[in-house]
């Protein structure tokens, strides 16, 4: 599998069938879109798109961090759930972040994904908390070291 950076209307099909089913595409567009500097990532698995990530600046009050990036609107197909599309997808976007000098990394897990994002460096802060008509999510962060 391999991931690569993709335009923002290539993530809306999977954020609307993993993140929104029975939503809107205007559900699927997030305000951390179109700030200066985000980017979306993709995983590809026979010429299809099976992983989606959005990337943008953001400040979190919990977090000292001298460039933090927000992620969001991550989803992959469940028919490649354990298979690497997501590992795949954050290794790609963990390499570009260094080189824009992030240092750290958080995200709003869903309940569900928090074990994934243990395993790829991230730590739960704070008490869980619920999204109303999506669920209960868990702050998580990850450090970032800059590359080149």
């Amino acid at each position: 599998m391999k991931a690569t950076l993709i335009p923002l209307e290539a993530t809306i099909p999977l954020r609307l069938r993993v993140l929104r089913p029975g939503g809107t595409e205007a559900d699927c567009h997030f305000p951390s879109d179109d700030v200066p500097g985000a980017f979306h990532v993709g995983t590809f698995h026979d010429e299809q798109c099976v992983a989606v990530g959005s990337f943008g600046a953001e400040a979190h009050a919990d977090l000292p961090a001298q460039r933090p990036y927000r992620l969001r609107g991550m989803a992959s197909t469940p028919e490649v759930r354990g298979r690497g599309a997501g590992r795949a997808l954050l290794d790609h976007a963990v390499e570009l972040l260094g080189q824009r000098g992030c240092d750290v990394l958080w995200c709003n897990a869903r309940v569900a994904a928090i074990p994934f994002y243990e395993h790829m460096g991230f730590i739960g802060m704070g008490p869980l908390f619920d999204i109303p008509g999506i669920g209960p999510h868990q702050m998580m962060h990850r450090p970032i070291g800059r590359v080149g």
